[in-house]
C-alpha cells in the first residue's frame, strides 16, 4: 500500500514507478547455510540486552555465533539472480540468545553484521540490529585437487570484520553426519525481535518500538547436517560491545542448510501506548 498516491514502492526510495525499492513486497524467499558455535555466555550479561516483559530463555547459560551466506529474492524479484546478482547474495555474523515471552520460548538475535545494503535495510524492518561488516566463511570446490571433499576431517572457519577491527572467529572440525533434529533446541526456537525507530521530534517516543514475532513459512532443510568440535573467539573493539557476550566454553559446532517463506509478523507488544518508550 503506498502512502502517498504519486509515488510507489514498498521501501525507499519511494519513486513514480516503484522500482527502486531497496527492498520488494512480501512474500520474502530465503535459502541459507549456517556455520554455527554453540556456547556458554554469562546469563547476567544476556540479561542486560534483553528488553523490558522479556525474560531469560529456559537454558539462560548458552547462545550461539551464526556465520550464513544467503540467497534471497521476493515476490517480484524473483528474476533477480539474473538480473542484479548482488541483491540476492551477501553474508552475516550474528549473536543469538535464548529468551521467553510470556511463557514463549524463543530466539533473540543481539548483534549482527552484514555486508549488503539490502539485507540491512531489510533486517531492520524486521528487527534485526544490523551493521555493514565484512564475512569470510571457508567455501570449497571439490574439483579443486588442493581441496579435500567437505565431510569428516573437514575444518569451517568463519570470521567478521568491521570499521577495520577483527570481531569474532569460529571454526568446526567436522567429525560427525547428524540430521537437522539433533541440530541444539536454541537454534530451532521462534524468533522474536524488537522494532526500533526513533520519532525525529526531540523528546518524543520513537515512532516504532514493539517486539514482534516472526513467520517462518515452508520451511526445508537438508536431509544432511555436520558437527564437530568448535572454537570460538571475541576480540576487543573501540566501537563495538560484544566483548559481554564472548564465550566461556565453546561446546560444539554445526553447519547447515535451509531455506523458508517469510511473508510478515505478529507484534506481540507495542512500548509506544505504555510508559515503557518515554
Amino acid at each position: 500500500m503506498n502512502c502517498v498516491k504519486n509515488l510507489k514502492g514498498f521501501s525507499y526510495p519511494l519513486t513514480p514507478e516503484g522500482r527502486s525499492s531497496i527492498v520488494g513486497d512480501f512474500p520474502w524467499y530465503y535459502g541459507t547455510e549456517y556455520v554455527n558455535m554453540l556456547y556458554r555466555v554469562n546469563p547476567d550479561q544476556v540479561k542486560r540486552w534483553l528488553p523490558d516483559h522479556v525474560e531469560l530463555g529456559e537454558q539462560p547459560d548458552l547462545a550461539y555465533v551464526a556465520f550464513s551466506k544467503w540467497w534471497s529474492v521476493w515476490q517480484d524479484g524473483t528474476d533477480l539472480p539474473v538480473v542484479n546478482p548482488e541483491r540476492t547474495q551477501y553474508k552475516e555474523a550474528a549473536i543469538w540468545v535464548g529468551c521467553s515471552y510470556k511463557g514463549i520460548q524463543a530466539q533473540m538475535c543481539l548483534l549482527i553484521w552484514v555486508d549488503n545494503d539490502f539485507s540491512m535495510a531489510r533486517g531492520w524492518m524486521m528487527g534485526f540490529p544490523k551493521k555493514l561488516g565484512q564475512i569470510a566463511i571457508s567455501d570449497y570446490n571439490p574439483y579443486n585437487p588442493g581441496m579435500k571433499p567437505l565431510g569428516i576431517g573437514s575444518k569451517v572457519t568463519g570470521i567478521a570484520s568491521s570499521h577495520l577491527e577483527r570481531l569474532m572467529k569460529g571454526t568446526l572440525e567436522i567429525d560427525q553426519q547428524i540430521s537437522p533434529a539433533e541440530l541444539p533446541p536454541l537454534m530451532r526456537k521462534p524468533v522474536i525481535h524488537l522494532r526500533h525507530f526513533p520519532s525525529l521530534v526531540p523528546g518524543a517516543k520513537p515512532s516504532v518500538c514493539e517486539l514482534v514475532k516472526l513467520s517462518a513459512l515452508n520451511k526445508q532443510s537438508d536431509p544432511i547436517a555436520w558437527a564437530g568440535k568448535g572454537s570460538l573467539e571475541f576480540y576487543p573493539s573501540d566501537i563495538e560491545e560484544h566483548m559481554g557476550l564472548a564465550p566461556q566454553e565453546c561446546l560444539g559446532a554445526f553447519m547447515f542448510r535451509t531455506g523458508y517463506v517469510f511473508n510478515g509478523a505478529e507484534v506481540l507488544y507495542d512500548y509506544t501506548k505504555t510508559h515503557d518508550a518515554e
